[in-house]
């Protein structure tokens, strides 16, 4: 099925929307209708904040109230839809910062795409909806958001060809390079998602801190498994490699042994080391 409706904000506030709880399709189209249409500032915790398009800020508190859910389902359904590349989480102590990806394929103003018949129709009903704007202000309106997105989908473009060059400079280490990289693929937009949260610089040196990881490349004693750009754009791995976990241990940093009070050598576990096994299943569950 293919083509879109628009669907009023005002259905948040029928008997049928608000039985709860809700399904994960619902809880869905909830983050959509809550998403700022446009850049709005807000009062929060005595400063005034700004909230991007396609943003709002909420808390798992309001959601699972909203909802009907537990804190646990809440948790679950966000981390499934930033893992899906469908939204970017920020949380500060103020709250959680909540983006939608590619928010003008959900909401935008009419296209070629919608039905002739309706489309005058459709301007009218804008134009009382759009806070008293006139046709023309309201077409001027969506020329400066397509050419914003423009914009920022060029300097995306190139900052994703000088990541991919950078990681495809990673093939003298053994890394499989990136053949591949489409415009709105999961890994794309994965990568997207880093570079907005993190900036080109940073993904830059997570990429460089892969030449000081045997582990990361496959070339520890016994392990066959290596990084790949898929797992290294999710946001749970990520920040990991960034932040050096995986590097390479000095052998001359090792600790002195601790014994306890019946001088019994006192086990150190190398929790870094555990969390590989973990994930190469070299654990008995």
């Amino acid at each position: 099925m293919s083509g879109w409706i628009k669907i009023h904000r005002s259905i948040t506030g029928n008997p049928l929307w608000t039985d709860k709880p809700f399904s994960r399709g619902q809880a869905w189209i909830d983050i959509l209708l809550r998403a700022n249409y446009e850049d709005k500032e807000i009062m929060l915790g005595g400063n005034i904040t700004n909230v991007k398009r396609g943003s709002f800020i909420t808390s798992e508190l309001k959601l699972m109230d909203r909802w009907g859910w537990s804190k646990k389902k809440v948790r679950a359904f966000l981390s499934l839809l930033e893992n899906e590349n469908m939204i970017v989480r920020y949380s500060t102590q103020k709250g959680t910062t909540i983006t939608v990806v590619n928010y003008s394929i959900y909401q935008d103003f009419g296209t070629a795409q919608e039905p002739l018949g309706n489309r005058k129709e459709t301007v009218e009903r804008l134009s009382r909806d759009c806070e008293g704007y006139t046709d023309k202000e309201i077409k001027n309106k969506r020329n400066k958001e397509v050419y914003r997105d423009d914009k920022s989908s060029l300097r995306h473009e190139e900052s994703v060809r000088r990541i991919v060059e950078k990681w495809n400079s990673l093939s003298e280490y053994g890394i499989r390079r990136v053949s591949r990289l489409n415009s709105g693929s999961k890994r794309y937009n994965s990568l997207i998602s880093r570079l907005n949260e993190y900036g080109e610089e940073e993904v830059v040196k997570a990429i460089e801190n892969i030449k000081h990881s045997d582990f990361l490349q496959g070339k520890e004693p016994g392990k066959s498994w290596e990084i790949t750009f898929d797992w290294f754009v999710l946001p749970s791995n990520f920040p990991k490699v960034l932040e050096g976990n995986y590097d390479n241990r000095n052998s001359g940093d090792k600790k002195p042994k601790v014994r306890d009070n019946n001088n019994f050598e006192r086990r150190n576990y190398d929790m870094d080391k555990l969390e590989r096994q973990l994930m190469e299943g070299q654990i008995d569950e």
